[in-house]
């Protein structure tokens, strides 16, 4: 005989499973994972010939607890059903749509701030975009309950997301840090390889990488400022082989006192000069140059770009 104190939180559910019908039960669970119902109806199975008192007892717990729960006001955090899009990265957003319709992306996008909009419609796919951005304008079209549901149901599959992790993905900035801190040589190596095996990534290394070669494009206030923090016979060593119009320019970018000293340390190195300290008098130069990138003077991506507009 079945008694309705020795029943478990499952075993009531599973009576109330059968008493109301599947169908409907389910309606009313709707918060219910797959393989709790998967449970639930292997505990339905193992359960027969339940007494009325009993039914009707379970029937009355529910029914009081759903009205309390029903009347009762929500909780600060329900009142905010998309509040949990806070603790996404925008790569998580659109991981957690990436196969919803376009109406629930529409939703959830316009949860998010102005600039996390735009960075995760622009992360959908492109084909998907205008479709997202036109629901967007029709959202009033859905009812309350709809909006809440959606977000319970995106909050749940939100649960089995991977979470964001310290990692780097590479790309062309990556791979300029990586050049940037080679010997010269085979800087030059792994740059030609790359111009030959893969040009798009080679592309976007050009926006982030320098080299001794870029340092016409740089503003002149920025070079001279580059050049004065060098010692002149640094900078003579790394004029060695360079262009008439380069040894110009750099002279030319420097106070008039100090370009006497330079033309007298480019006197002193006539003749052929180790290819090493060559080089590593260039890479000094260039090191002085991302020095003051990171002190926020300029950005080098800005005189890198091939794309300019006169």
């Amino acid at each position: 005989m079945i008694d309705f104190k020795n029943l478990d939180g499952l075993d009531k559910v599973a009576i109330l499973f059968k008493t109301l019908g599947n169908n409907l039960a389910l309606q009313l669970f709707k918060g219910m994972t797959k393989p709790q119902i998967q449970k639930v109806r292997q505990r339905m199975s193992a359960i027969n010939n339940v007494p009325f008192e009993v039914k009707k007892a379970i029937l009355e717990e529910f029914y009081f607890s759903f009205v309390t729960e029903k009347f009762t006001p929500a909780a600060p955090e329900t009142k905010k059903p998309f509040e949990f899009l806070n603790n996404l990265s925008d790569e998580q957003v659109v991981y957690l749509i990436a196969t919803e319709t376009p109406r629930v992306m529409a939703l959830t996008v316009a949860q998010l701030d102005v600039q996390r909009q735009v960075n995760v419609l622009q992360a959908l796919d492109p084909t998907i975009q205008p479709r997202v951005v036109t629901e967007i304008g029709h959202l009033q079209d859905i009812p309350l309950e709809g909006v809440v549901s959606i977000a319970n149901e995106l909050k749940e599959k939100s649960a089995f997301i991977p979470r964001a992790s310290e990692f780097k993905r590479g790309g062309g900035e990556n791979l300029a840090g990586i050049l940037s801190q080679m010997r010269p040589k085979d800087e030059k190596r792994f740059l030609e390889h790359l111009q030959k095996e893969a040009p798009d990534i080679v592309q976007e290394v050009k926006r982030h990488y320098f080299s001794f070669e870029d340092l016409p494009k740089l503003p002149h206030d920025v070079l001279a400022d580059v050049l004065k923090s060098v010692e002149a016979s640094e900078v003579a060593y790394a004029l060695k082989g360079q262009s008439e119009e380069i040894k110009e320019l750099f002279i030319n970018s420097l106070p008039q006192r100090t370009q006497i000293i330079l033309e007298d340390e480019m006197e002193l190195l006539e003749g052929p000069q180790p290819r090493r300290k060559v080089e590593a008098a260039q890479k000094l130069i260039v090191d002085k140059v991302r020095e003051l990138e990171k002190e926020g003077r300029f950005k080098m991506e800005d005189f890198m770009e091939a794309d300019f507009i006169e």
